[in-house]
C-alpha cells in the first residue's frame, strides 16, 4: 500500500484544495466503520434472541436506556423479581386509572402544574383512550401502561420540536406523573392488584438519581466485564473487518492489535456523540455537514437540514432502545447548548496507527474523518482497484464495478461519514469515467458499467431534486458529465473510423451511453445544444470512407484484368461493404448521422468518375454485351443504393443513361438481328406435334414466345431510370416482335398450303399448254375431262396441318397476354403525352413516294362466261385506262383464289384504281365479267396496317383484297395491332384452304351426275332418243349410299380435324364447310347467275326430293347423328340453309308468276332503303321462330309455316331454266338494269351516302380489331 495519495478533497465548502492524504488515517476510519457495524450486527441479534425474563424487566431495562438520554429516567424504573403475576393489569386497576384520567382531562384536578399543561392533557387524553380498551377484558401488564405513556408523551412532545434534545427533560416530567398516578391507584383504588416489592420499585424510579447511583455503578463495571477476547475474535472475524484488511493489505498481527486499540473508542456512545456533534453543527451552521453557503437557495438548505435532522433523530431513537447502550457521567451534557466543536476529545490519545510515522486526524468526531469526502473518494479508488484487479472473480454487487463486500463497506463508511447519496452517485461516475480514459478495463465492460452508473444516477436524482443539490455535488456532475462526454465522442470517433467492420453493438451502446448524458436534465441545463460537439463526428465518418475509398481502389487495381473487369470488382467490393454497412446502421445516430449516406456521399462520386473515364474509352463501345449489363445491374445496385441512404439534398450523381443508352440500343440491334435465325431454329426443331394432352399446339409457339418473354423481362429488368427511354426501348423491342410473329406466320402458312396443296400436284397444271384442244372442247360443249372422276378422292388431312393451325391461334393468344405483361397501353399513354409536349414538325414540301402492297386474295360469286356454268377468271388493275398488274388465271371456278402481291408506288394524291375480271378463252377474246373501284391514298392508308376490301363487282360477284401502304410507326400499338392482325388474317385464310380443298370434291359428289348414276340415267347424245324412262322415288338408303364416298370422307376429315384442332378452330371451320356444302347442293339445283339462258334444265320431282333428302342426311351427320353431340341444330339451320329451303316455293312455278314475284321483291328492296332500312335476317325470321325465348315449346310440336319466296337473284337463276324469248328479254333487261342504273334508280342510294360523303369518311373500310386494344388514330409518332 502507497504511504500517501494526492487527492482533491472536500469538506462542506464549495472551495476544493489540494492535501497529501494519508492511506494509514484511510485505513484507520475505514476500520472503526467496519467495527461499529460488527458490534451493531452482534447487537441486535443478541435482541432478537428469545429471554425468559418478564415484560416488566424489559421495559424497565428499556426505560434504564433511555435515562442515558433524557437525565436519569432510566433509574427511576427498575426491574421487579416478582414475576407477570405481581404487574398483571386488572379491572379495578382499569377502573381507578380511567377515573383518575378523566379527573385530570377534564380539569377538576390541577393539584400538579403538569396537569394544566395543554401538551400532558393531550397525551392524558390518548392514554384513557388506550385504558378504555382493557374495560372488560384486561390484557397485559402495568409496565405496558408505562410504555404505552412514554410513547404518547414521545409523539406529542415531536409535534413541537423533533429534536429529543429540547423535550427530554419534559418527558421525565410527564413520565413521573404518571408513574405517581399509578401508585395512587395501586394504593387507593385496587391495594390487592400488585406486590409490595412492585409498588416500592415504581417508589424507587421517581427518586433522584443520586439515590440510584450505586445500581448504576454496578451496571457499568458488570457490562465493562464482558469486553474479553471472544469479543475481538468475533469482530476480526467479521466479513467486513476482513474486507478492510485485504483492501489496505494489512498483516494478520498488525491488523489485529489495530482491532484491540479501536475496540475501548469504537463504542455505542462514541457513535450517539458523533450524531448528537451532527445535530449541534447544523444547528450552528458549521462546515461539515453542511451550512448554508453550500446551496444556491434557502429552500434547499431547509429541505436538507429538515432530511438530516429526520434521520439523525430516528437513528438516535432506534439507539437508545438498546438496553446494552451506556453513557458515562462524562458524556452526559446537554447538546443543545454546549459546542463540542469548540474543542477536541481526549479520545485521539487513545488512537493508535499502523505506522509510527503516521500522522493524525484532528478530527473531532470518532467515526468521521476530518475530510470524510478525500477518505471516500481514495476508499472507493481502492475498492474498485481491488475488485477488477486482485479479485476481479469475487460476487459482484448488483448492477456494479464493485464487489459485494466492497459496495457494503462503502455504504456503511458513507452512511458512517455522512456523505449525500448525490455525491457517493457522482464519485461512482467519476472513477468509472477515470478508467475508460485510462483504458483500463474492456470498452464494452467500461459502457455497461458507466451506463449503471448513470442509471444508478439518475435514481439518485428521483429522489433526491437537483436543486436540492449542494453547489459543489452540482458542479461535479456537470464536470464528470462533459468529460464522460469527450471520453465517449473519443472513443465513438474511434470505432466509426473502422465503420466496415466494426460491431454495430459496440456503437449502439455508446450512443446509447451518450444518451444517457444528454437527456439528463442538469446537464441539459447547462447545454442547450448537446448534439453540437456529436455533429462533429460526421467529419471523422466522411475521412474513414475517403480513406477506405483509397484501400479498396487499390485492392481492386489488376494490370492483368482490363478497365471494365477492375470496375466490376470495384463495384462488387462497394456493393457488398455498403449493404453491410447499411444493414449495421439502419437508422441515423441520434436521428441526425446517418452513416451510410455519410460514406456513400463521399465515395459514390469517386465511383461515378471511375465510370465516366470508363464510358468514354473507345473499347467501351465495343465490350460484350453480357458483361456490359452485368456492369450495368452492379451500376443500378450502387443506384438504388445511393438513392435509399444517400444524402436527401443529392444531385443527379449517377448518369446510368449516358453510361449504357448506346449498349441498350446494341442489344436491341443484336436481339433484331437474332430474331430471324431465332424463328426459323424454332420451326426446324418443331415436330408439330401436340405439347400435352390438353394443350393442342406445338412447342416452336412456346420457344418463341418464351424469347420473348426473355427480351421483355430483360428491357424490364433493367429498370431504367429514364422513363421516356425505356417506353422507347418496350416500341421496338415491340417492332421486333411483330417482325418475327410475322415471319413466323408467312412460314406457317407456306407449311400449310403445302400440306394441302402438295407442291407436284400445284406444279402439275390439268389444263396446261398440252390439252390446249381438251380445253377447247371443254369451253365449247362444257363436257369435263376425263379425268374427273368420282373415285378422285382428295387426301386426308394429316394432324401435323391441325397443329399448325393451332399454332397460329396460340400465338395470338399469348400475344394477347404479353400486350398485358408489356403494360402497351400506359406506355402508348406516355409517349402520345410526351409528343404533345414537343413543339410541331416542320411541313415538308418535297414531293413523296409512298409504296402501296395490294394482295388480290379470292373473288367469289362470278358469274359463268363458259358452256359449262363455270369461268376463267384473272384480274386486271388499271389505273388512267392503263393496266399497271394482272393475276395468273384460274380455271374452271367461280370462286377463284390467287393470293398474289403487288408493290405499286404512288405519290400522295389520290388515285382510283380500276379492278376489272375477265375470263380466259382460247377461241376470241377474253370476255369481261365485271369491274369495281377503289381509291389509294395516304389518307386512308396512313396507320401502316393492312386494309381487307370486299368490293362488288358490277354486275355480280365479290373481290376481296389486302392493302397497305409500307411504313411503320414508332409506335408500341401499331406493332401490336399489326402482329394481330397478321395473326387473325393467318387464321382465316389457313381455314379457307382447308375449306377451298373439300370444297372441290363437294361439288364433284354433289353433282347432277351423281344424280343420274343413282336414276341410271345417261346424259349422252343418243340417250335422248330413248324411249325407256325410269320414275322411280328412291329410297333414303338409295340416297345416302350415292354419296357414301362423301359421307366417308366427311366422317374421317371431320373426326381429324376434331380430335387436332382447338375448339375456336374447329367450329370456324366446319361452319365453312357447312356453307360450302350448302352452296354445292345448292349449285345442283340452280345455274349460275347469269343475263344468258342455262342449258341445265329444271330437276324433276324424285331428283329434286334426292337433293333434300341429302340435305337432311348432312345435316344429321354435322349434328352428331342420334346423339346430336356435334354441330348444334341451330348452328347449322341458317340463313343460307333456309334460303335453299325457299327454292322448293319457286322452283315450279309459271314463269310469269316468277317474274311477278321478282318484280314485288326488287320494289320492296328500293323501299326499304328510301327508309334505310334492311330486310330482317331469314335465319332470324319465321323459320327459326323455334330458337327464339317466347318459344317454350319442343320443336315437335312445332306449327307449319308457310315459306315465302326466295330472294331475287335465286328467281334470276331459276328463270335461266327456263325456256323463251319472254324470259330471255326479261334476263337481259334486268341485267342491264344492274350494270346501267338510270338516275332515278341511283338516286335513293346516293341519297344514303350524301351524308357520308359529307362527313368525309374514306371509303376504306377498316380490318374489325374487336380482338384488339382500340388504337387511337391521333396517336403521335416518336421522336
Amino acid at each position: 500500500m502507497k504511504s500517501s495519495s494526492t487527492l482533491r478533497r472536500g469538506g462542506g465548502s464549495a472551495k476544493r484544495t489540494i492535501r497529501t492524504l494519508n492511506p494509514a488515517l484511510v485505513y484507520d476510519y475505514t476500520l472503526r466503520c467496519a467495527i461499529r457495524a460488527c458490534l451493531e450486527q452482534n447487537s441486535k441479534a443478541s435482541l432478537k434472541e428469545p429471554k425468559k425474563d418478564t415484560s416488566s424487566n424489559r421495559h424497565s431495562v428499556h426505560l434504564s436506556g433511555m435515562s442515558d438520554v433524557f437525565g436519569n429516567l432510566a433509574d427511576k424504573i427498575v426491574g421487579d423479581e416478582g414475576g407477570e403475576k405481581s404487574n398483571k393489569l386488572t379491572k379495578p386497576v382499569v377502573v381507578g386509572l380511567m377515573r383518575r384520567l378523566d379527573d385530570i382531562k377534564d380539569g377538576k384536578d390541577v393539584s400538579k402544574s403538569e396537569y394544566i399543561d395543554r401538551r400532558f392533557i393531550s397525551v392524558v387524553r390518548h392514554m384513557r383512550d388506550e385504558v378504555k380498551q382493557h374495560r372488560f377484558r384486561p390484557q397485559g401488564s402495568i409496565n405496558d401502561l408505562v410504555v404505552t405513556f412514554l410513547k404518547l408523551s414521545e409523539a406529542e412532545l415531536k409535534k413541537t420540536d423533533p429534536n429529543p434534545a429540547i423535550w427530554f427533560k419534559d418527558l421525565d416530567r410527564y413520565v413521573v406523573r404518571f408513574t405517581e398516578i399509578l401508585l395512587l391507584v395501586l394504593r387507593e383504588d385496587a391495594p390487592s392488584a400488585a406486590s409490595s416489592e412492585y409498588i416500592e420499585s415504581l417508589q424507587r424510579s421517581i427518586l433522584p438519581k443520586s439515590k440510584q447511583q450505586p445500581a448504576t455503578e454496578q451496571r457499568n463495571s458488570s457490562s465493562s466485564g464482558n469486553s474479553t477476547t471472544d469479543t475481538l475474535d468475533m469482530v476480526e472475524n467479521f466479513p467486513m473487518v476482513k474486507t478492510v484488511q485485504n483492501l489496505f493489505q494489512i498483516e494478520s498481527s498488525v491488523h489485529r492489535q489495530k482491532i484491540r486499540d479501536l475496540l475501548p473508542v469504537c463504542t455505542e456512545a462514541n457513535y450517539l456523540l458523533d450524531l448528537k456533534q451532527c445535530i449541534n453543527a447544523i444547528n450552528t451552521n458549521q462546515p461539515f455537514p453542511g451550512r448554508r453557503e453550500d446551496f444556491a437557495s434557502q429552500q434547499a438548505y431547509d429541505f436538507w437540514v429538515a432530511r438530516e435532522k429526520k434521520y439523525l433523530n430516528g437513528l438516535m431513537t432506534v439507539m437508545v432502545m438498546n438496553p446494552n447502550l451506556t453513557l458515562t457521567n462524562k458524556s452526559e451534557q446537554d447538546v443543545g447548548s454546549t459546542n463540542l466543536l469548540a474543542g477536541r476529545r481526549s479520545s485521539d490519545s487513545r488512537r493508535s496507527s499502523v505506522y509510527n510515522t503516521s500522522p493524525t486526524d484532528d478530527s473531532p468526531y470518532t467515526y468521521i474523518p476530518n475530510d470524510p469526502r478525500s477518505y471516500f473518494r481514495l476508499l472507493m479508488n481502492m475498492c474498485m482497484d481491488l475488485d477488477t484487479n486482485i479479485a476481479p472473480d469475487t460476487e459482484k454487487a448488483k448492477t456494479s464495478v464493485l464487489s459485494q463486500a466492497s459496495d457494503d463497506l462503502l455504504r456503511e463508511c458513507s452512511n458512517t461519514w455522512r456523505l449525500s447519496a448525490p455525491f457517493r452517485s457522482v464519485l461512482y461516475l467519476e472513477l468509472i469515467k477515470t478508467r475508460m480514459d485510462t483504458e483500463e478495463i474492456d470498452i464494452h465492460d467500461a459502457i455497461d458499467d458507466a451506463r449503471e452508473a448513470i442509471r444508478a444516477l439518475d435514481k439518485c436524482l428521483k429522489e433526491n431534486e437537483i436543486q436540492n443539490w449542494t453547489i459543489n455535488d452540482r458542479e461535479s456532475l456537470i464536470r464528470v458529465f462533459e468529460g464522460l462526454n469527450q471520453t465517449c465522442l473519443r472513443a465513438l470517433a474511434e470505432s466509426l473510423s473502422r465503420y466496415w467492420d466494426i460491431d454495430p453493438a459496440l456503437v449502439k451502446d455508446q450512443v446509447a451511453l451518450l444518451d444517457s448524458i444528454y437527456e439528463n436534465p442538469a446537464y441539459l441545463e447547462d447545454h442547450a445544444n448537446p448534439l453540437e460537439q456529436f455533429l462533429s463526428l460526421e467529419e471523422t465518418i466522411a475521412g474513414a470512407a475517403v480513406s477506405r475509398w483509397r484501400v479498396l481502389e487499390k485492392s481492386v487495381l489488376n494490370p492483368k484484368n482490363d478497365d471494365m473487369t477492375n470496375l466490376m470488382n470495384l463495384a462488387d467490393k462497394l456493393i457488398k461493404e455498403l449493404v453491410t454497412v447499411a444493414k449495421r446502421f439502419k437508422k441515423p445516430l441520434k436521428g441526425s448521422l446517418h452513416i451510410p449516406g455519410i460514406i456513400m456521399a463521399r465515395q459514390m462520386p469517386f465511383f461515378v468518375l471511375e465510370m465516366e473515364n470508363w464510358a468514354f474509352l473507345p473499347e467501351a463501345k465495343q465490350a460484350p454485351i453480357e458483361l456490359t449489363f452485368e456492369l450495368y445491374d452492379k451500376v443500378l445496385t450502387l443506384k438504388r443504393l445511393y438513392d435509399q441512404y444517400g444524402p436527401k439534398q443529392k444531385s443527379a450523381l449517377f448518369k446510368v443513361e449516358s453510361w449504357f443508352l448506346t449498349h441498350v440500343r446494341r442489344w436491341l440491334k443484336s436481339t433484331n438481328e437474332a430474331t430471324p435465325e431465332w424463328v426459323s431454329n424454332a420451326i426446324k426443331q418443331d415436330e408439330f406435334k401436340p405439347i400435352n394432352e390438353t394443350t393442342l399446339h406445338s412447342s416452336s409457339v412456346v420457344d418463341l414466345f418464351t424469347m420473348f418473354h426473355q427480351a421483355v423481362e430483360f428491357v424490364q429488368n433493367l429498370e431504367w431510370p429514364n422513363r421516356i427511354q425505356e417506353c422507347r426501348f418496350n416500341t421496338a423491342l415491340s417492332k421486333v416482335i411483330g417482325v418475327a410473329l410475322e415471319q413466323y406466320t408467312m412460314e406457317l402458312e407456306d407449311m400449310i398450303t403445302t400440306d394441302i396443296y402438295p407442291r407436284a400436284v400445284r406444279e402439275g397444271d390439268p389444263h396446261g399448254s398440252g390439252n390446249f384442244f381438251d380445253r377447247a372442247r371443254y369451253q365449247l360443249i362444257g363436257g369435263r375431262p376425263q379425268s374427273k372422276s368420282s373415285s378422285d378422292v382428295p387426301a386426308d388431312f394429316v394432324a401435323e396441318t391441325c397443329v399448325k393451325v393451332n399454332n397460329i391461334e396460340a400465338a395470338r393468344f399469348k400475344l394477347d397476354r404479353l400486350y398485358q405483361n408489356m403494360d402497351v397501353d400506359e406506355i402508348a399513354q406516355e409517349m402520345r403525352e410526351y409528343g404533345s409536349q414537343l413543339p410541331a414538325e416542320k411541313s415538308v414540301s418535297e414531293q413523296q413516294n409512298y409504296l402501296y402492297s395490294i394482295k388480290i386474295v379470292r373473288a367469289e360469286n362470278l358469274p359463268p362466261s363458259d358452256n359449262n356454268g363455270l369461268s376463267d377468271p384473272y384480274i386486271v388493275l388499271e389505273i388512267d385506262n392503263k393496266p399497271i398488274t394482272r393475276t395468273k388465271t384460274v380455271y374452271e371456278t367461280l370462286n377463284p383464289r390467287w393470293d398474289q402481291v403487288f408493290d405499286i408506288w404512288l405519290t400522295e394524291k389520290t388515285v382510283d384504281v380500276l379492278a376489272l375480271v375477265y375470263d380466259e378463252d382460247l377461241i376470241g377474246a377474253d370476255e369481261e365479267c365485271g369491274g369495281v373501284w377503289f381509291k389509294l391514298s395516304p389518307e386512308y392508308f396512313d396507320d401502316y396496317q393492312t386494309h381487307e376490301l370486299v368490293l362488288n363487282f358490277v354486275p355480280q360477284g365479290k373481290l376481296i383484297l389486302r392493302i397497305s401502304m409500307e411504313g411503320e410507326k414508332d409506335d408500341i400499338q401499331f406493332w401490336f395491332g399489326k402482329a394481330f392482325r397478321t395473326l387473325r388474317r393467318a387464321e382465316n385464310d389457313v381455314a379457307g384452304l382447308i375449306v377451298d380443298k373439300m370444297s372441290s370434291y363437294f361439288r364433284q359428289i354433289l353433282s347432277r351426275k351423281t344424280l343420274d348414276k343413282l336414276f341410271g340415267r345417261d346424259r349422252s347424245f343418243f340417250s335422248s332418243f330413248s324411249r325407256t324412262t325410269k320414275h322411280v322415288d328412291p329410297t333414303l338408303q338409295d340416297c345416302e349410299e350415292a354419296i357414301v364416298p362423301l359421307i366417308d370422307y366427311l366422317e374421317r376429315n371431320l373426326k381429324i380435324l376434331n380430335d387436332n384442332l382447338s375448339e375456336t378452330n374447329m367450329q370456324t371451320i366446319v361452319l365453312k364447310i357447312w356453307k360450302e356444302i350448302l352452296i354445292a347442293l345448292e349449285g345442283v339445283l340452280l345455274p349460275p347467275l347469269s343475263e344468258q339462258l342455262s342449258e341445265l334444265k329444271p330437276l324433276d320431282d324424285y331428283e329434286f326430293h334426292v337433293v333434300y333428302k341429302w340435305l337432311e342426311l348432312l345435316k344429321v351427320l354435322f349434328n352428331g347423328g342420334e346423339d346430336a353431340d356435334a354441330v348444334p341444330l341451330d348452328k347449322l339451320e341458317n340463313s343460307q340453309y333456309y334460303a335453299l329451303l325457299a327454292i322448293n316455293a319457286a322452283y315450279n312455278l309459271e314463269t310469269e308468276q316468277l317474274i311477278e314475284g321478282y318484280n314485288n321483291i326488287v320494289k320492296n328492296q328500293v323501299e326499304m332503303k328510301l327508309r334505310g332500312g334492311r330486310k330482317a335476317d331469314r335465319s332470324k325470321s319465321v323459320y327459326h321462330s323455334k330458337n327464339t325465348a317466347k318459344k317454350r315449346k319442343p320443336s315437335a310440336n312445332r306449327k307449319s309455316v308457310s315459306i315465302e319466296l326466295p330472294n331475287a337473284d335465286t328467281i334470276l337463276r331459276i328463270l335461266r331454266m327456263r325456256k323463251g324469248r319472254q324470259v330471255r328479254d326479261f334476263l337481259h333487261t334486268e341485267f342491264q338494269k344492274r350494270n346501267y342504273p338510270t338516275p332515278a334508280e341511283t338516286a335513293p342510294a346516293e341519297s344514303i351516302s350524301q351524308g357520308a360523303k359529307e362527313q368525309e369518311i374514306p371509303p376504306v373500310p377498316e380490318v374489325p380489331t374487336n380482338d384488339l386494344t382500340p388504337v387511337n388514330e391521333n396517336t403521335l409518332p416518336l421522336r
